[in-house]
């Protein structure tokens, strides 16, 4: 029974048909059923249960990696709910458990900067970065932070630039480096790079409230010139 139900389960999950993939992982009758049906309601959004489940089967799991991924999962989660301070406990527990994890330390970087602890938000992007000079998000992430507080708008572009050489064409990496060159003043590639952000992601409120930021810082400064 639980072969067949973790089969058809995870057959409706990969189809992306997450509420069949939830009734088929509910009839499983061993512990792993709380692990796959947290994944599940992830899926749906449905973060309480998510969370409610994925504790369970931490609880109980003694498996090293897979525990770590589930307090990683656990953190996302708790962002997505703008729980910073829960979601910081998550991070910190697989970092206990992963010392090295570059991920970890970009999402706490990431948390540090949403509750304004700037210096800590630094750190442990650079950290990030140090243990994995790949790691697209913590150079995205550290660029846009340089830029947004206008502590080192060069590096901004650079760490930016950096994520993109990465991951080219992304959105959100195409507005930190918009954005960088806008706290640079350089309204030209402001523009261009914040266009090309919409392009690939026209409803995202944050791109549109940035280049609608530029346009309307460009438009004052042309007037002080004038005047």
């Amino acid at each position: 029974m639980d072969k067949e139900s973790l089969e058809n389960g995870l057959f409706y999950f990969k189809e992306k048909n997450f509420a069949k993939a939830l009734k088929c992982f509910e009839n499983m009758e061993n512990d792993k059923k709380y692990y796959y049906m947290g994944l599940t309601h992830v899926r749906l959004k449905d973060y309480d249960s998510a969370i409610r489940n994925l504790k369970i089967y931490l609880r109980k799991e003694t498996d090293y990696q897979l525990m770590i991924q589930i307090s990683m999962i656990l953190g996302y989660v708790h962002v997505q709910k703008s729980e910073m301070v829960k979601a910081r406990k998550y991070f910190e527990k697989a970092l206990q458990l992963d010392f090295n994890n570059s991920k970890a330390y970009a999402a706490l970087g990431y948390i540090d900067f949403q509750l304004k602890n700037y210096n800590l938000s630094i750190k442990n992007l650079k950290r990030a970065i140090e243990l994995d000079q790949q790691n697209a998000t913590a150079h995205n992430s550290l660029g846009y932070i340089y830029a947004d507080i206008n502590m080192d708008t060069d590096q901004a572009v650079m760490e930016c630039e950096t994520a993109l050489q990465l991951i080219p064409d992304y959105a959100m990496y195409l507005d930190s480096l918009g954005w960088a060159y806008y706290k640079k003043n350089d309204f030209t590639n402001a523009k261009k790079y914040l266009s090309m952000a919409l392009e690939k992601n026209p409803d995202n409120q944050d791109i549109r409230k940035h280049f609608r930021d530029v346009i309307t810082r460009e438009m004052s400064t042309k007037k002080e010139h004038i005047d």
